[in-house]
């Protein structure tokens, strides 16, 4: 689908506006902490739909009255600037919701520090409920009152998978932890699929120990897995202009090799890549 704004969607109602001043808990060594971002804006989405529905977010139902959570499909990050963030920075953020199929909901988010933008990011969501208590094992529902949020637009097709068609350069194996990894309902956090390519783009040596700034990141979600599974991600390197690192990762479940999630980041200021290392 198009992350881009439809033209009759570009006047609406005012965003909600969060500010946050900035610490070491909101802080990595290229600035702004994409991981911490990333679970306050999935946040911010969920607190959003909870207001709209005027209940709070733990009281989310489906018609049949089942407790049913908000998995991510999509992600996008645009215009990137992370790395401009500091201690004691004011972050502003503002945030809108949009409805985009009967069981979709779609938000976008801007950031700005002292005038200056920070980026852009989009986020696509189903809800879904558990079947037989296994994250294996998910069914797209509907949420009943959210006739009245303003519509995205038509729906359409997704594109052809990220970065399909080259073979995979990098190979990398993680098992999460729940403590750490997992969210408040036993997900697999969507955030964690980020932090996990992270991982196996150091482990490949691609990268300073320091990292790189992000720029643009796209992600696709497929699956979630349980507790005790492992994560197996392929990784290779996409074309690139110079001074940029251009990569694609896909993550498959490791008990049966489904397609978790299929990631693809563009960084600048980027030196060529390290020779492949062992794993």
């Amino acid at each position: 689908m198009s992350f881009d704004l439809p033209a009759h969607r570009l006047v609406t109602e005012p965003a909600l506006e969060t500010v946050v001043r900035l610490g070491m808990p909101h802080l990595a060594p290229q600035g702004l902490s994409e991981s911490w971002l990333l679970k306050r804006l999935g946040d911010l989405h969920w607190q959003m739909l909870a207001a709209r529905l005027g209940r709070p977010a733990s009281a989310v139902e489906d018609r049949e009255g089942n407790r049913v959570y908000a998995a991510f499909r999509q992600l996008r990050l645009e215009a990137a600037r992370l790395d401009r963030a500091g201690e004691d920075d004011a972050l502003v953020i503002r945030s809108r919701l949009w409805r985009l199929t009967r069981t979709q909901l779609i938000s976008r988010h801007a950031l700005e520090i002292g005038g200056e933008a920070l980026g852009r990011v989009t986020l696509v969501s189903a809800f879904i409920r558990r079947e037989g208590g296994s994250n294996r094992r998910v069914c797209r529902v509907e949420v009943p009152g959210l006739a009245e949020l303003p519509l995205w637009g038509p729906p359409q097709p997704d594109a052809p998978s990220l970065g399909e068609g080259a073979e995979p350069s990098a190979e990398f194996s993680f098992t999460p932890c729940p403590p750490e990894d997992f969210n408040g309902a036993g997900f697999l956090y969507f955030p964690a699929y980020v932090a996990i390519v992270e991982r196996a783009l150091h482990a490949a040596g691609w990268m300073p120990p320091a990292g790189l700034p992000v720029r643009e990141r796209t992600v696709r979600f497929h699956a979630n897995l349980d507790p005790g599974d492992r994560v197996e991600v392929r990784t290779h390197l996409l074309p690139a202009a110079s001074g940029e690192l251009h990569v694609a990762s896909l993550l498959c479940r490791g008990s049966d090799g489904a397609r978790m999630a299929e990631i693809v980041t563009r960084r600048h200021g980027a030196v060529a890549p390290a020779p492949l290392q062992a794993i």
